[in-house]
């Protein structure tokens, strides 16, 4: 079980997609679970609606570094690297991200005049985009 860099950093950049959209993380990581897939659509649909709590509020953070420690774990099993430095990276990302792509998404608004769910749709956007990248073989 060599460590390599590389593969930890594409595991921590895959796993902390969950701090952006929590169930995004785990779809891409396991593209053939349609449930996941479906979790994954519904919360990208719910975070447009008005009212929706922050992703920062404790529970939000909870569930996304939980969410980050899975998909690291999931990953770093598939590719045969220690799967509690993936967990531990893939929730510690899922947390520095949660925080990132909150306070990125309220400046883009207040600095542009953006609508909030059209700036949402753009970090859909580039939240799946990552995800792939980093998930490519």
């Amino acid at each position: 079980m060599k460590n390599s860099p590389k593969e930890y950093a594409k595991i921590a950049g895959a796993s902390a997609i969950a701090g952006s959209r929590t169930m995004l993380a785990p779809a891409l990581a396991n593209p053939d679970n349609k449930l996941l897939t479906v979790m994954a659509v519904m919360e990208l649909c719910g975070d447009k609606v008005p009212g929706v709590g922050d992703r920062i509020a404790m529970p939000g953070l909870i569930g996304r570094s939980i969410s980050g420690a899975i998909t690291g774990v999931t990953l770093s099993r598939r590719r045969h690297k220690d799967p509690w430095l993936g967990g531990l990276l893939g929730a510690a990302g899922a947390l520095a991200l949660t925080y990132l792509t909150f306070y990125a998404r309220k400046q883009l608004v207040k600095r542009t005049g953006l609508p909030d769910p059209l700036a949402g749709l753009l970090e859909d956007v580039l939240m799946i985009a990552a995800g792939k990248k980093l998930l490519a073989k």
